[in-house]
């Protein structure tokens, strides 16, 4: 439905009443029915219909973004802030759904802009906060039926998947072991001698997790396997992952996962067993029920877990091979005296995973040993250190910041001068002068949102107020330093003969 034309023909210019138009999309299957295009055309008619002048600068876009997450949606934070500053009169949506499929969203969101004078116009349900006043009723049911629309899809969805697994019918990714004959799982018999040996190994011969990535391998070298889905070789997690699934012995089971809406954002988290649908004798069993519950009986992962160490360099250690994260690998060994010596070594994840198969060996190096040269060459750079408290992502934010701030206070001294040659030198006809004095208007608004976006920008999260602190606590060499070592390392490159290369995060 669209609104009665004004009875001037006088266009109204986006100077006088400057305006947004908001559009949105969350997805490509989003992008089908309603893409941008299709939004802007819609409101790019009903500005011109009502006579106001159209300018693309008044385009806000969040693309890709979800409509039940408002604060990942920065063109939406920006309308609010232009709002909040009074520099917008008015907001025009194709409908409801671009702007929130939150009811809680949708609500504020009008709430702010009418706090504060702003007129919203949505196109498709006919409102328009002009005309409509303080009844707010046709706003919130329509508000009501946008959140409910993905609830509804998403109900109907899980009703759609329970039905299928009720039937036997499988939808999604192929497990490794099974191919899709139709509607249904068959087992893959060439695979389905891997997940076989697989269980074999883990459950009767007592290999381990990374034994046998090591004995997948030499099998797979060898041509008496075939290679897992979608990697060339043989690793850890997916060996842990067939170990867990239940699939194998024939069982599914949905509703495991759900999402939540925690703080403005949403969130994966596993549901509780209550909340989980079984289906037994479900599809095709490749091992028995006793063979999967004898590999997942926690007495039987606990003979065979080994406990890493705490790691306070998580993360910034990297293989100079094929750049991986570098892992602590316990080991041990008995002394005579029956007194257990642990040795906790450095190895490459990815050799960890699956042997040379997937990177090199590198030469032994104790973690301990490696910390205490970690910290003794920190110290020796701090020593030469002009201490710097910020963070080289929020120095360079810093100088965009000031950068930007900069070109504003030229372009509003630019508009204070066209002023003082049209008023007092009178060097500009009135003409020159409005034309000139808008161009810098539009300019300083768009140097101002991009300030605004810029101030907005994800920051790195830091844990200790500055790297004086982080320096400190090294001193206390018995003490946890990994909030130490976030500050001042950005990451340490471990080559295969034992030499590091040492980045820093300072200056």
């Amino acid at each position: 439905m669209f609104f009665e034309e004004k009875d001037t023909q006088e266009i109204v210019s986006y100077e006088e009443y400057p305006y947004a138009v908001y559009a949105r999309v969350s997805s490509e299957k989003d992008e089908q029915v309603t893409s941008i295009q299709n939004q802007i055309d819609i409101c790019h008619h009903w500005i011109e219909k009502n006579n106001y002048e159209w300018k693309d600068e008044a385009i806000q876009l969040d693309d890709g973004i979800s409509g039940t997450v408002l604060l990942d949606r920065k063109a939406m934070q920006l309308i609010l802030d232009k709002a909040q500053k009074r520099r917008l009169k008015m907001v025009v949506f194709k409908s409801i759904s671009r702007l929130a499929r939150d009811l809680k969203d949708a609500l504020e969101i009008r709430e702010v802009l009418l706090a504060h004078g702003v007129r919203v116009v949505t196109l498709e349900e006919g409102y328009d906060s002009l005309y409509e006043g303080k009844n707010s009723m046709k706003f919130e049911m329509f508000s009501m039926f946008a959140a409910q629309y993905p609830q509804t899809i998403s109900v109907a969805a899980s009703g759609a998947l329970a039905a299928k697994a009720r039937r036997g019918e499988h939808s999604g990714r192929i497990p490794f072991g099974f191919k899709k004959e139709g509607k249904y799982l068959v087992i893959d018999e060439e695979q389905a001698k891997v997940v076989r040996l697989i269980f074999d190994l883990f459950n009767n011969q007592g290999y381990g997790h990374k034994r046998i990535v090591y004995k997948l391998n030499e099998e797979l070298m060898l041509g008496n396997i075939v290679k897992p889905q979608k990697v060339d070789k043989w690793q850890l997690t997916t060996v842990q992952t067939i170990l867990k699934n239940p699939i194998y012995c024939g069982v599914f089971i949905a509703n495991r996962n759900t999402t939540v809406k925690i703080g403005g954002r949403k969130k994966f988290i596993r549901n509780p067993k209550e909340k989980w649908t079984i289906y037994k004798d479900w599809g095709p069993k490749i091992i028995s029920e006793e063979e999967y519950e004898k590999a997942n009986n926690r007495e039987h992962r606990a003979r065979k877990k080994r406990f890493t160490p705490w790691n306070e360099l998580r993360g910034k250690m990297k293989c100079g091979e094929c750049g991986c994260n570098i892992v602590i690998l316990p080991s041990y060994k008995y002394k005579q005296n029956g007194e257990k010596k642990e040795f906790n070594y450095l190895k490459c994840s990815a050799y960890r995973r699956g042997g040379t198969a997937l990177c090199v060996n590198h030469a032994p190096i104790q973690y301990k040993d490696f910390r205490a040269a970690v910290i003794d060459g920190l110290k020796a750079e701090g020593k030469q250190l002009k201490l710097n408290v910020k963070s080289d992502f929020e120095e360079q934010k810093k100088k965009r910041i000031k950068q930007t701030k900069i070109e504003i206070d030229n372009a509003e001294a630019k508009k204070k001068r066209l002023i003082e040659l049209y008023l007092e030198d009178q060097l500009i006809t009135k003409a020159e002068f409005q034309v000139k004095r808008a161009e810098l208007e539009e300019q300083i608004e768009q140097l101002t949102d991009k300030l605004f976006l810029l101030e907005r920008e994800e920051e790195e999260t830091i844990d200790i107020s500055n790297i004086k602190m982080a320096f400190a606590q090294l001193e206390r060499t018995d003490q946890d330093l990994f909030d130490a070592f976030s500050m001042l390392i950005d990451k340490l490159v471990i080559y295969q003969d034992g030499t590091v290369d040492f980045h820093y995060k300072f200056k």
